[in-house]
C-alpha cells in the first residue's frame, strides 16, 4: 500500500482539518494517508443533552469525505463514539459509516484496537468482508504491557478474518517523553520486537507528538516549540541497519491527541497561529478573540512572514493565506480558518521533509 516514504497524519474529522486536506496539492495528497478520527456527537451544555442524533452526526460522513478527499485511501477510526451508540434503525454505527462511504466510492479502511468491543469488532469484520481492503490495527503504549501481546494480536486478526499482509499497523506512542532522543529511540526496537512478524504487516507506522495540550501559557508574540517526534524519528531511522524495515512516520498534525469537549459559553479562546518549521513549531499567541476580535491575526501574520523561516506564499495554501492576511488582502476568518491554515502548512512541510530525509 505504501512504504516509509509516505506519511500518516492522525487528524480529527472536523472542519478545519478536512478543509486543510482538501486544499493540499495533488502531489502532497499522493504522499499521505490520513488516519481520521471521527469526533463524538458532543454535548449541549445549555440543554444538558447530546447536540444531535447519531444519524445526524454520522449521516453526511461519506458525502463530505468524497467532497474533501475524493477516492483517496484513508483510515477511519470511530474510537471516540460510545460503544452503545446505535443508529435510528438499530444498526451498528461502524457498518453505517462505511456503508455511506461505500455509496460515495470512498476508499476507507477501518481502524481497530484492543479497546474495541465485540460488537465493534464484528461490525468491522463485516466491513472487511464487503470492501476487501483489510484493516488498520492501532496499538498504544499500554498495549505493550499485555502479557500475551503477540497472541492477542493473532486472535484479533483471526476474529477479523485478515492476515498480516492485509493489516496496516500503527504504533501510536501518543505523547511520550522523547528526551533524551538516544534513550527513546533505543526503546523502539525493543517494543517492535514484542510485535509478531514485524516484516509481514502490509505497512508499519510509528506515530506520536510532542505538541502541548495547551499553549495558553506561551508568551506573545510567539515562541518556538520543538517537534521532538520528528527529531526522534530521524534519529531512529539513522540508527537502523541496512536490512531493517523502515517504518512510516506519523504524527498528530498541529494538535494534541486528547479530545477535550469544552463549554464554549465559559471559555475565552485566544488567537493562536501555528506554523511548522524545521524541527519545531512557531506558535504565535494573541489575545481572546471574543473581546479583541480576529483582526489581530493580521499583525500575527505580519510577524510570521517577517521571520527567515517563512516559506513564501507559494509553498502551500496555508502559506498563501498567511501572506494574504499579512497584506490585508484576505479576511482574518475565524478559529476554524486558522486550524486549516496551520494544518495545511504542516502536512505540506512534513511531506517535503520526508522526501528530503529519504532522498526522493
Amino acid at each position: 500500500m505504501f512504504n516509509h516514504r509516505h506519511y500518516v497524519p492522525i487528524l480529527k474529522w472536523k472542519m478545519g482539518e478536512y478543509q486543510a486536506l482538501s486544499r493540499l496539492t495533488d502531489p502532497v495528497k499522493d504522499r499521505l494517508t490520513p488516519l481520521l478520527e471521527i469526533p463524538p456527537i458532543g454535548f449541549d451544555h445549555a440543554t444538558g443533552q447530546e447536540r444531535e442524533s447519531a444519524d445526524a452526526h454520522l449521516g453526511d460522513f461519506g458525502r463530505r469525505l468524497k467532497s474533501k478527499w475524493q477516492a483517496r485511501p484513508c483510515f477511519v477510526d470511530l474510537k471516540w463514539l460510545p460503544v452503545h451508540t446505535r443508529m435510528a434503525g438499530g444498526g451498528h454505527y461502524v457498518e453505517e459509516v462505511f456503508a455511506a462511504s461505500r455509496a460515495e466510492n470512498c476508499v476507507t479502511i477501518p481502524v481497530v484496537s484492543f479497546v474495541s468491543d465485540a460488537a465493534f469488532i464484528a461490525s468491522v469484520a463485516t466491513v472487511i468482508r464487503i470492501d476487501q481492503r483489510g484493516v488498520c490495527l492501532r496499538v498504544g503504549m499500554l498495549d505493550f504491557d499485555r502479557p500475551a501481546l503477540s497472541a492477542d494480536i493473532e486472535t484479533l486478526l483471526r476474529q477479523l478474518g485478515v492476515t498480516w499482509a492485509e493489516t496496516d499497523l500503527v504504533v501510536d506512542f501518543g505523547t511520550p517523553n522523547f528526551i533524551p532522543y538516544a534513550a527513546f529511540v533505543r526503546t523502539v526496537p525493543t517494543l517492535l520486537g514484542l510485535l509478531p512478524s514485524i516484516n509481514r504487516w502490509r505497512t508499519v507506522t510509528l506515530a506520536g507528538t510532542s505538541y502541548p495540550q495547551s499553549v495558553a501559557a506561551l508568551a506573545p508574540p510567539f515562541q518556538i516549540i520543538p517537534r521532538h517526534e520528528w527529531v526522534a524519528y530521524r534519529t531512529f531511522v539513522g540508527m537502523l541497519g541496512g536490512e531493517s524495515r523502515i517504518p512510516t512516520f506519523g504524527d498528530y498534525g498541529v494538535a494534541h491527541p486528547d479530545l477535550v469537549e469544552l463549554d464554549m459559553r465559559m471559555i475565552k479562546p485566544f488567537a493562536k497561529l501555528r506554523y511548522t518549521i524545521d524541527d519545531a513549531w512557531h506558535v504565535g499567541r494573541g489575545t481572546p478573540v471574543r473581546t479583541h476580535g480576529f483582526g489581530q491575526y493580521q499583525q500575527m501574520c505580519q510577524t510570521l512572514v517577517a521571520q527567515y523561516y517563512f516559506s513564501g506564499a507559494g509553498y502551500s495554501a496555508g502559506d498563501a493565506h498567511i501572506a494574504g492576511c499579512a497584506a490585508g488582502t484576505v479576511a482574518t476568518g475565524n478559529l476554524s480558518t486558522w486550524v486549516w491554515v496551520s494544518t495545511n502548512r504542516h502536512l505540506t512541510k512534513v511531506v517535503a521533509d520526508l522526501a528530503t530525509l529519504h532522498a526522493l
